[in-house]
């Protein structure tokens, strides 16, 4: 019996900690495993049937519906879906040309100062290269290394700013927002999504052709 509890030990351990970590993204409340739907092949669990859609509009999710399968290229049916989400970092010339990007996309602007750093844990600075905008929302992070941690957790990958997202002005890096972009994507049949699952995402990231091309 004491070689059998040695042995059962370290499973029993693992697990509580998977589920103590499993949180509801908008509440931050324990999540429960049957209010649930796959974002880039990884499950998102949530604490009640309201948080699923306020977690939809949160990372822009738009459903054009049904078109045309990717894998088959053949008429899409709604009964097969994915949904992909990624993160990108874009540029804008001047501050009225943020602004109006906001305002269009109904953007909410929040800032609720230094707090913690949400990759050291340690207490966050705002200064110069420690905080980023993420979907309206003021991040900050204890020095400047963290912001990049916190990218490459996104699968943001950096690149020179192009033109502004507003205008055809060059872009400018100290005016920069990372944003997120979702879609619901429709294939024909049961086969293809596992097919575009395994291609396109990792570890719950889409990691497609554009994110492929900027590297």
């Amino acid at each position: 019996m004491k070689y059998a509890l040695l042995f059962l030990l370290p499973l029993a351990l693992l697990l509580p900690v998977a589920l103590a970590e499993d949180k509801c993204p908008i509440s931050g409340k324990a999540a429960k495993a049957d209010i649930s739907f796959a974002v880039n092949g990884k499950s998102v669990s949530f604490c009640c049937d309201k948080c699923p859609d306020a977690y939809k509009k949160k990372i822009n999710l738009v459903d054009a519906g049904p078109k045309t399968c990717p894998v088959s290229k053949k008429e899409a049916t709604k009964e097969n879906s994915l949904i992909i989400s990624k993160h990108e970092a874009i540029y804008f010339c001047c501050a009225d040309c943020q602004k109006s990007y906001v305002e269009k996309g109904k953007i909410k602007i929040k800032d609720d100062g230094a707090k913690t750093c949400p990759v050291s844990q340690k207490p966050a600075k705002a200064a110069e290269g420690t905080s980023l905008l993420v979907d309206g929302e003021k991040v900050y992070f204890c020095c400047g290394n963290c912001p990049k941690e916190y990218l490459k957790k996104l699968g943001v990958v950096r690149a020179e700013p192009g033109k502004c997202a507003v205008c055809d002005k060059k872009g400018v890096a100290a005016n920069e927002m990372i944003v997120t972009k979702s879609e619901v994507v429709y294939f024909c049949c049961g086969n293809c999504p596992k097919g575009y699952a395994a291609k396109n995402f990792k570890d719950g990231l889409f990691v497609g052709v554009e994110e492929k091309k900027a590297d």
